[in-house]
Formats: C-alpha cells, structure tokens, sequence
C-alpha cells in the first residue's frame, strides 16, 4: 500500500464520543471537504464490519462520483478502516484513536491505497496526494469543531 496523507489532532471529547462520530460514515460529509453526500446500502450499524455506505464526492478533473465504501475493520475506541472501490485509486482510510488524558483523544486519519499497479504509483500518487493532504488537514480540523461543539452523536 501507498500512503496518500496523513494528519493528527487531538481534541477535546471523550473516546468513545469520537469513536461514535468516526465511525458512522453518515456523518463523513460534515466533516471532510469534497463529500457531497453519504448514505447506508445494508441494515448493519454503524461501525459494524462489513457496514457498506455509497458516498458521492467531487473528484479533481472527474466531477462527481459515486464510490461505495465498506468498513473492514472496526475495533470500538481504537480503530476504525474503511476501503473504497473507486479505480485505478482503491483508498484506505485508517483511523486510530488513543486516549490522551481524561476527555483527551488524539485522532490519527490516514489514507492509503491499496493498487499495486506501478502507473499509479508514479503517475497519480503524487497528485492525488496534493489533494488529499489539504483535505486531509482541512477534514480533521472540521472534525475536532465538531466533537469540541458538544453536538452529541447521531445514532
């Protein structure tokens, strides 16, 4: 796998609120830059392995795109991975959690992609990075206003 970017924040809630709000895709879009939407395909909760959402988002030179996203690794309060089917990319979002001090969370996001193909690699990577870092910073600055806005999880 190919690291795309990479960012960190801690904020000022408690794990498992931020967990809770991570870890429902519905609630991507608030979030980070460039969702247009988010919606659930099965009946499994939130967080849930195997829990598929398709997610519309704004992809530079593609316009809009429906990507379906299915979580494949889900630890409560520690970790939470999604993988999404959009080609020749293939994204891995990874996020981990770790208790920083009481109501102290640091967040760790993460794409990566999963191609192997070495195009990919040297052709898109370095510009799908540019893009991901900004989006990357700009989502997670989002996400710690609103976990410090005391706006309670949605269920």
């Amino acid at each position: 796998m190919f690291l795309i970017a990479e960012t960190s924040v801690c904020v000022d809630c408690s794990i498992e609120h931020a967990f809770s709000v991570v870890s429902n895709m519905e609630r991507f879009g608030e979030w980070f830059p460039e969702v247009i939407s988010i919606s659930s395909m099965n009946d499994l909760n939130h967080g849930e392995v195997n829990k598929t959402y398709v997610e519309l988002v704004s992809v530079p030179l593609q316009g809009k795109r429906s990507i379906e996203i299915v979580v494949k690794e889900s630890v409560p309060c520690s970790r939470f991975v999604t993988e999404g089917r959009l080609f020749p990319l293939l994204p891995r979002m990874e996020i981990e959690l770790v208790t920083q001090a009481e109501s102290k969370t640091n967040i760790k996001w993460r794409m990566l992609s999963r191609s192997k193909s070495r195009i990919v690699k040297l052709l898109l990577l370095p510009v799908a990075k540019m893009i991901m870092q900004k989006r990357a910073d700009s989502g997670v600055f989002a996400l710690k206003s609103l976990l410090e806005s005391g706006l309670r999880p949605v269920p």
